[in-house]
């Protein structure tokens, strides 16, 4: 049970920002609802993600991230949500496990992949020898900065879902692969 309820009736700039994510999406995710508290919050969000959007990662490279760092994280929200999100971007069920095991079929896709477990799990705090491993694995000055982000991204809603404990409204998969 949510610790901090989804808002039910946003005001000024949560209800356009709310009622534009219904529209689009269909449904507003308890997630984004209950950020809605600090309509500030969900704006610099969702432009933080709109900007994300637009640089070098792909849309299926953001939902590897975002179930890695998900399964790294322990959080059930989110995995469930980007495991539906997965295959919008091209992301069959079989890639969805392997990403959440750390594990990637392309090479490049691989060193994100291991590169963001290792800044989850490390709290930032990687080696040499796993920060060269990154750059052999393809990850360049930009890219490292977009991992980053993305892993800050993910990592905040993996903080509030387990802080609010979220309902899923999504189809809810196991924590364990």
């Amino acid at each position: 049970m949510n610790r901090i309820l989804p808002v039910s009736q946003p005001q000024n700039e949560a209800a356009a920002t709310l009622s534009a994510m219904r529209q689009q999406l269909g449904m507003v995710p308890n997630l984004y609802a209950s950020v809605a508290h600090s309509p500030n919050v969900l704006n610099a969000f969702l432009v933080f993600n709109q900007a994300l959007s637009l640089g070098r990662l792909t849309a299926k490279q953001r939902e590897l991230i975002a179930l890695a760092v998900g399964q790294a994280n322990q959080c059930q929200y989110c995995l469930s949500a980007h495991t539906l999100l997965a295959g919008n971007a091209g992301i069959d069920k079989a890639q969805v496990l392997a990403a959440r095991q750390g594990k990637a079929e392309d090479a490049l896709d691989q060193a994100l992949v291991t590169f963001a477990i290792q800044v989850v799990e490390q709290r930032g705090a990687i080696s040499d020898e796993q920060f060269d491993a990154a750059r052999q694995g393809g990850i360049d000055d930009e890219l490292m900065i977009e991992v980053l982000a993305q892993i800050t991204a993910n990592t905040f809603t993996n903080y509030t879902n387990h802080v609010v404990q979220t309902e899923i409204d999504f189809p809810v998969v196991s924590l364990s692969v």
